[in-house]
Parts: C-alpha cells; sequence; structure tokens
C-alpha cells in the first residue's frame, strides 16, 4: 500500500487536480485507490460528491483517533476520505501532545492490505494537517506553476520534510512536476533551469513529463465533477496525466527491483 502526497504551501499550483487525476487514472488502470483529502476547502471531497456532515471524517482522525477504516466512503468515483471545513481551526482543535503529528499514521494501519495507492491532496499551509500527512507517507510529489515559482516558499516545505522525517524515516521526494506548461518559451526555459536547481537541493529530480493547461480540465474538475479521462480523454492535459502515471508506476517499479537485487 503505497501512500503520495501531492503537496505545496502554495495556493493554486494544481494539488487537488493532480490529486484526483492521479487517483482516477489510477483507478482506471484497476488499481485499488482511496483519496484523502487533507484540505479544509474540501474541493477533492466536493469532487467525489463524498458527505462531510453525520459521517466520520479527517477531522475525527486528527482529534478522535478515528480508524481511517471507519471514515472511508464508497462513492460513484471511488474511495475517498472527506475533509471538513473545520479543518481550518485544526491548530487549535487537534491536541497538543506527543502524539499531535502521528494521529492519522496510526490510524492508516486499519487499511493495511485494502488499497494498492492511497493519494493525498494537501492543504497550502505547513501546519497540523500537511505535518500529519508527511509523518504517514511514503512519496510526496511537488508540482510547481510554471508561471510563478516561490523558492522561500519551497525551501519552507524543504524544512518542513527533513522534520517529518524524524516520525518518518523512509520519506522521499519523488520528484518536481511543472504545472501548466507552455514550450519553447524564454520563460520555460528559465522555469526548467530553476526546476533542475531546486531538484538537486530537494535531493530529487524533475519529472520527464510537464502538465498543460487545457479548458476541460477545468470544466470537468470544478464544474461537472467528471473525471477528466472521461470528460476530454484527448486533450492534452488529460494526456500529460497518463504519461504521468507511466512515469511513476515505471520509476515505483525500477524502485522495487533495486530492492530486491
Amino acid at each position: 500500500m503505497l501512500k503520495i502526497a501531492v503537496t505545496n504551501q502554495k495556493g493554486g499550483v494544481g494539488k487537488t487536480t493532480t490529486s484526483l487525476c492521479l487517483a482516477q487514472e489510477l483507478k482506471s488502470r484497476g488499481f485499488k485507490v482511496l483519496l484523502i483529502d487533507t484540505d479544509a476547502q474540501c474541493n477533492s471531497t466536493k469532487f467525489y460528491e463524498a458527505r462531510t456532515e453525520g459521517t466520520a471524517t479527517l477531522l475525527d482522525i486528527l482529534c478522535g483517533d478515528e480508524p481511517a477504516m471507519s471514515c472511508v466512503q464508497h462513492t460513484a468515483k471511488g474511495d475517498i476520505i472527506a475533509s471538513d471545513k473545520q479543518l481550518s481551526d485544526a491548530e487549535n482543535m487537534v491536541k497538543v501532545d506527543e502524539r499531535r503529528f502521528t494521529h492519522l499514521k496510526r490510524s492508516l494501519k486499519s487499511l493495511e492490505g485494502k488499497y494498492d495507492y492511497i493519494i493525498f491532496d494537501t492543504p497550502p499551509s505547513i501546519g497540523v494537517a500537511l505535518k500529519n500527512v508527511l509523518a504517514a507517507i511514503d512519496y510526496v510529489i511537488i508540482p510547481v506553476e510554471e508561471s510563478g515559482w516561490s523558492l522561500d516558499g519551497l525551501m519552507d516545505l524543504a524544512e518542513a520534510l527533513d522534520l517529518a522525517r524524524d516520525n518518518n524515516e523512509n520519506l522521499q521526494v519523488m520528484g518536481i512536476l511543472t504545472i501548466k506548461a507552455k514550450e519553447r518559451t524564454r520563460k520555460s526555459k528559465r522555469m526548467s533551469e530553476f526546476a533542475s536547481s531546486l531538484a538537486k537541493k530537494l535531493e530529487t529530480k524533475c519529472f520527464r513529463t510537464k502538465i498543460r493547461e487545457s479548458v476541460a480540465c477545468a470544466e470537468a474538475l470544478t464544474e461537472y465533477y467528471v473525471p477528466l479521462s472521461e470528460y476530454a480523454p484527448e486533450s492534452t492535459t488529460a494526456q500529460d496525466y497518463k504519461n504521468l502515471v507511466e512515469e511513476i508506476l515505471e520509476e515505483l517499479s525500477n524502485g522495487q527491483r533495486s530492492l530486491h537485487k
């Protein structure tokens, strides 16, 4: 059961879009996939048309040590643990003790053997929710928007990743993913060089695949709540996410082979 978080503390860089497209693409290939929405904005929860009232959510995991299995909702779009708007006050709601950042890690033990992949959509801040995610996962994918990156902000994330390894020594950055990519422009060349420099600082790589923007993507995910691969399978964005999943699966396969040599 591999756990992958899509995270960047900057908002509007495609975390939810990437999380949803990864989860849906993996599901379409026959994998058992769970998406966990840890963002108080609840955008992934809305896409899955999951309930937030009268049912256990991520908030119950962080504040009440609810087993993750009890929080899973089975929807037409797949399995999800919903977020909760009250998570916006998580810093005050989650008890300050030695277990503050490991509630999610312990809760996920109830799901062992139930899923092939768990994808985490994360909040745009380095707070108690994100720190719980970083303590529980195997890999991080960092989406960065080509039109405006913050080196200082990403260095804050790098520091948070280092601290998270105190509770999770296996945590790895799988790669940096360029969002809203544009080909053959002066700016895209500068940003590509910046991405390579950033990857070195984080001891990772840049994904070969870059995600191009399309109107169809926004329509599918935020207007009609339909998986992009169903709504516009031939769109550039849909093709890019298919290629990204191929790249991820290839890397994971190579990693597993190297472990067994």
